[in-house]
């Protein structure tokens, strides 16, 4: 069923909305490295700061190095608050962040929407398949667990978060995007390829970070309600979820996979869904508001305590940018 987005428009503002800002931080971030690669000729523009959220391992051994060495880290200090207001949201919405905030699950749904006009819908991966297709985040996940929570020891932590790798980690992001290597090449256009065929395919079978936000909803406090006297088992919900939840057959749906979209209720013709936290209904408009004030309260939170500029120095940035295809981790 293709989904009608005249219905959906506060949601489509936001992911557009971060998802614009989103290029405009990688752009602002191509004019931080140039620069200093031409030696500055080029104008100097400040690092953003927002981009560090495209760095969600090195937050997550930030997170680690805060819980083990209590040091928050100074390098990247945006990255670390802002994987710390994507837990918080996590526990509180579910995985709303994927379904309002994130630009990859934007771009993601797109392209989705767009193989709904192409092929007049999107295919479902069956039964079985689908299980085993959907574990593979969640075992990426704990790769990834593994590497920073087990194998990290406290000097380790603390070596990598001081390291010249580290402090040019975004430039070094940059480039790979900029020059993409033909196994990146392959490995996106079969991204795209697959996102238009099945829904959200990137978000469903293959995004780690997606799979930790789904276990920290799955034990959080909200959840979509569903009032059995109401529902006439037309399934219109079941049908739009884009993460393929059975919404029909529960009371209560708490699966890792919701992203709190809010289409399955809006397209409920017999209003008999809500979104419920701590035992409450929340429309669309107050969840958005409680969803987006919490993100940016942690992030001006943040500002005012000076946990979110990069204690990196100009004169270090002068030497080490210029030089970074000579540094590994």
């Amino acid at each position: 069923m293709r989904i009608d987005w005249g219905r959906k428009n506060l949601r489509r503002y936001v992911q557009t909305s971060f998802l614009f800002y989103s290029l405009y931080i990688w752009y602002m971030l191509y004019l931080f490295v140039k620069h200093f690669d031409s030696g500055g000729a080029s104008p100097y523009v400040p690092y953003p700061e927002s981009v560090d959220a495209f760095m969600p391992l090195g937050a997550l051994v930030a997170l680690k190095n805060l819980v083990v060495n209590r040091v928050f880290d100074k390098i990247h200090p945006a990255s670390l608050v802002i994987l710390i207001s994507i837990l918080i949201i996590s526990l509180l919405y579910r995985r709303g962040f994927c379904g309002w905030i994130c630009p990859v699950g934007t771009v993601s749904e797109a392209i989705s929407n767009l193989g709904i006009k192409i092929f007049g819908r999107n295919f479902r991966i069956p039964g079985f398949l689908d299980l085993f297709m959907r574990s593979i985040k969640y075992l990426l996940l704990l790769f990834f667990l593994k590497i920073v929570v087990i194998d990290m020891n406290s000097a380790s932590l603390m070596a990598f978060l001081q390291s010249p790798y580290y402090k040019v980690v975004a430039a070094k992001l940059l480039d790979f995007w900029i020059n993409p290597g033909r196994l990146t090449l392959i490995f996106t256009t079969a991204i795209v390829i697959l996102s238009l065929i099945y829904r959200n395919f990137w978000c469903r079978y293959l995004c780690p970070y997606g799979a930790l936000l789904g276990i920290l909803g799955f034990s959080g406090v909200s959840s979509v309600k569903r009032k059995p006297e109401k529902c006439s088992d037309c399934r219109i919900c079941t049908e739009v979820c884009s993460a393929d939840i059975q919404i029909h057959t529960k009371n209560s749906v708490r699966s890792p996979e919701c992203m709190a979209c809010f289409i399955c209720i809006e397209s409920c013709p017999n209003k008999a869904l809500s979104f419920s936290i701590f035992g409450r209904s929340l429309n669309k408009t107050n969840f958005a508001v409680l969803l987006l004030g919490t993100f940016f309260f942690i992030i001006v939170l943040a500002r005012l305590t000076n946990h979110w500029n990069s204690g990196i120095p100009y004169s270090e940035y002068k030497y080490l940018i210029p030089v970074r295809d000579m540094i590994s981790h």
